[in-house]
């Protein structure tokens, strides 16, 4: 980050969790206040003086305040600050409510480090970023945008601010969740470029420290070479005082979209659940695929 260093407040009980997290963090420059009981984090979120935090991170399942109850503080005071749940045990349901509540993401433990420094580093920026738009906007009735890019022209982190400065004047989202519909933005963005049209399998993400991860070698390959970075990825945004629906095409294979069915609301979550399709068709009213596999399309209601 070109800016100042990122101040994240960080909460588990678990010892061996908050110092793995913490580690890794600071690894990458950021400022990580590291507390094991959660009434001393609001305690220091609450002090003047205390540093501006950019990120709250929180473990659910606490003695005294768990992260349910971190969330909720965060929200009344500073609804702008996005946070973090990890959790040891949820169900679809469970993820739910923590999205409702406004929670940015949720990782299951054991911890994948590698996704949640990205997820880090994403919000962060948002964090940012992010500014509500001038009252003058609450008069917009409809709106049409339509972008195209070659693949090794998108500015996904960009092209998010852009999808979702419209979304809290116009009444498809509060403060308290627009982060969390901003990473979905960003997830479905980042799988149109990466699994389409780079073609890229998640199976080659290695360890975050490692000294070379073929993943990310792979990507600078294909971003480089001509037959992948001329690919074109189509976004189109159609939206009135009822209705907001994002669609996004790219030019892969695609896949087989019957699987991406929403699970049962009693069923476990898969690891990382917070991340790409499972978390589009958690916190978004309709999603739609097309036949082939290489286009979504995402609809808000207004609430």
């Amino acid at each position: 980050m070109n800016r100042r260093a990122a101040h994240i407040l960080l909460i588990d009980d678990d010892p061996a969790v908050l110092d793995m997290v913490h580690s890794a963090l600071a690894h990458y420059g950021m400022e990580v206040h590291a507390y094991p009981d959660a009434a001393q984090a609001m305690e220091l979120l609450q002090n003047p003086s205390a540093p501006v935090f950019d990120l709250v991170i929180s473990d659910i399942n606490m003695e005294g305040l768990d992260g349910f109850d971190v969330i909720h503080k965060v929200k009344t005071t500073q609804p702008h600050l996005p946070v973090v749940l990890m959790t040891g045990q949820a169900s679809v349901e469970y993820a739910i409510r923590a999205m409702r509540m406004g929670a940015s993401n949720l990782f299951m433990k054991p911890i994948a480090i590698r996704d949640l420094v990205q997820s880090v580093f994403h919000l962060v920026d948002m964090h940012r970023d992010f500014r509500l738009a001038d009252d003058g906007l609450k008069g917009l009735v409809n709106e049409r945008r339509h972008f195209l890019f070659r693949s090794d022209e998108l500015d996904v982190p960009g092209l998010v601010r852009h999808l979702t400065d419209r979304l809290v004047p116009m009444g498809f989202a509060s403060p308290n969740n627009l982060d969390v519909l901003a990473m979905a933005f960003h997830e479905a963005l980042a799988n149109a470029l990466e699994h389409g049209n780079l073609e890229l399998d998640s199976n080659l993400k290695g360890d975050l420290f490692a000294k070379e991860d073929p993943y990310v070698k792979l990507r600078s390959e294909r971003i480089s070479d001509p037959a992948y970075a001329g690919r074109l990825i189509e976004v189109r945004l159609a939206m009135d005082t009822e209705r907001f629906e994002l669609e996004i095409s790219d030019e892969g294979r695609g896949f087989d979209a019957s699987r991406m069915t929403p699970p049962p609301k009693d069923s476990e979550m898969v690891p990382h659940c917070g991340r790409g399709l499972p978390l589009i068709l958690l916190v978004m009213d309709e999603v739609h695929f097309n036949e082939k596999g290489n286009q979504i399309r995402m609809v808000l209601r207004r609430k």
